[in-house]
């Protein structure tokens, strides 16, 4: 027997997904600012943080944590009692609302660079 995945449950996993990445990523964070207590370290930190390669992953991070944070207000009104007839629609308005503030990030986060 096969499973069939459909809208719900892909944006079950992916919420799933995105929240044990952005758990690591917060446990790497704090690790790495505990261990800058000398401005010269901090200084390097900081300047190594502008290469662009670095700012790929911050947009990469930054789709991440939208995502999560839009498939939990998918969730939330779930909840709280939005019929589930709507649940495919709101995980559509949900991609779409991550791609356009996603874009406006992106402009935010580029523009620093180039």
């Amino acid at each position: 027997m096969r499973y069939r995945w459909n809208t719900g449950s892909l944006a079950w996993l992916v919420h799933r997904v995105t929240g044990i990445i952005l758990s690591l990523y917060l446990i790497a964070h704090i690790y790495v600012l505990s261990h800058l207590k000398d401005p010269v370290a901090y200084n390097k930190l900081m300047a190594f943080m502008k290469n662009p390669l670095l700012k790929i992953g911050e947009l990469i991070l930054f789709a991440i944590v939208l995502k999560h944070v839009f498939a939990g207000i998918r969730i939330t009104l779930l909840e709280i009692g939005v019929s589930t007839k709507y649940q495919k629609p709101m995980a559509y308005v949900g991609v779409l609302l991550v791609f356009i503030v996603w874009l406006a990030g992106a402009f935010y986060f580029l523009r620093e660079v180039f």
